[in-house]
C-alpha cells in the first residue's frame, strides 16, 4: 500500500504526516505499526479511528474493515485524509470531542496517539466507550513518558503524558479486562542505545526526512523496524498499547 501524500500539510507537530517517497521518519514508522498491529481486531469490523489525524491509518485499517469512520477536530486535517486516503469503506468527519455522538455504532475503536493531547480524560474516554458496542474492543496507544518531560523539550501539544503504571491505573477506572503490552524495537542493539544516550543523537531531530544519514541509521540501527512487547513494558516499550474489552468494572 502506497501511503506517500499529495495533498501538502503544513507540519505543525501536532499531527503525524506521512512520508512520502524516499522519505524516512522514526516516529511514522512506529505509528504505521499499531495500525498495522490493529488490523487483525479490524476484520469484517465497522471501526471508528477516534482522532484520525491526516488519515493514514483509517486507509490501513480499511483494507480489511467492513468500515471505518476517521474523526479529527482540525478541518484542514479531514480535507488531507479526504484528498490522500479515500477509500470506498471510508469517512471522515470533523467535529470536536464533544461534539461527537456516535452511540453503539461501532465494533472496534482505536485511538492512536491521541489521548495525551487530551485535557478531559474523562470526556475523551466516554466518547470512545459509548460508540463501541458493549463487549467490544478499543485499542489506544500513547507514548511511554517513562521520566517526566523537562519543560525545554516539552512538546506543546501534550497535557497528560503517562508512564505505565499510570496508564495502567487509568485503564483499570474505565475497563472491566484489558491488556496493556507495549511497542518496542523488533530487536535488541547497544550500538543503539548508545547512539540515543549521545549527544548526536539530538541532531537527528534536525535531519529531513530525505537525509542519507536518516536512512544509513535506520539501516544499521533498525530504527525502523519494532514488534509488541508483552514484558518489560514500563522499562523497554517506546509506547503504550492497551487492548480493552468495552466493559465497565464492576463496582466496588
Amino acid at each position: 500500500m502506497n501511503l506517500s501524500s499529495q495533498m501538502p500539510l503544513k507540519d505543525t507537530g501536532e499531527r503525524m504526516i506521512p512520508t512520502g517517497e524516499g522519505e524516512i521518519s522514526y516516529v511514522f514508522a512506529r505509528h504505521k505499526f499499531a495500525y498495522a498491529y490493529a488490523r487483525q481486531y479490524a476484520r469484517s469490523r465497522r471501526v471508528l479511528d477516534l482522532g484520525c489525524g491526516t488519515g493514514y491509518g483509517c486507509r490501513i485499517l480499511s483494507d480489511v474493515a467492513q468500515s471505518v469512520v476517521g474523526i479529527d477536530h482540525d478541518p484542514e486535517a479531514i480535507e488531507y485524509c479526504s484528498k490522500n486516503f479515500p477509500a470506498s469503506n471510508v469517512s471522515y468527519i470533523r467535529s470536536d470531542i464533544s461534539d461527537v455522538r456516535f452511540r453503539n455504532e461501532f465494533d472496534l475503536g482505536v485511538s492512536f496517539q491521541v489521548i495525551e493531547h487530551m485535557r478531559d480524560l474523562e470526556l475523551f474516554l466516554l466518547k470512545l466507550t459509548t460508540a463501541v458496542v458493549s463487549g467490544g474492543t478499543i485499542i489506544i496507544t500513547t507514548p511511554n513518558v517513562r521520566i517526566p518531560t523537562p519543560e525545554r523539550d516539552a512538546n506543546p501539544f501534550h497535557a497528560n503524558e503517562m508512564n505505565a503504571a499510570q496508564f495502567h491505573r487509568l485503564l483499570s477506572d474505565h475497563f472491566s479486562s484489558f491488556e496493556l503490552s507495549g511497542i518496542g524495537y523488533a530487536s535488541p542493539s547497544i550500538l543503539r542505545t548508545i547512539v540515543q544516550n549521545s549527544p548526536l543523537y539530538r541532531i537527528g531531530k534536525f535531519l529531513t526526512r530525505k537525509s542519507v544519514v536518516k536512512r544509513i541509521a535506520s539501516a544499521s540501527l533498525g530504527l525502523t523496524d519494532f514488534r509488541v512487547l508483552r514484558s518489560d513494558v514500563e522499562s523497554n516499550s517506546i509506547d503504550l498499547l492497551a487492548i480493552c474489552k468495552n466493559e465497565r468494572p464492576s463496582a466496588t
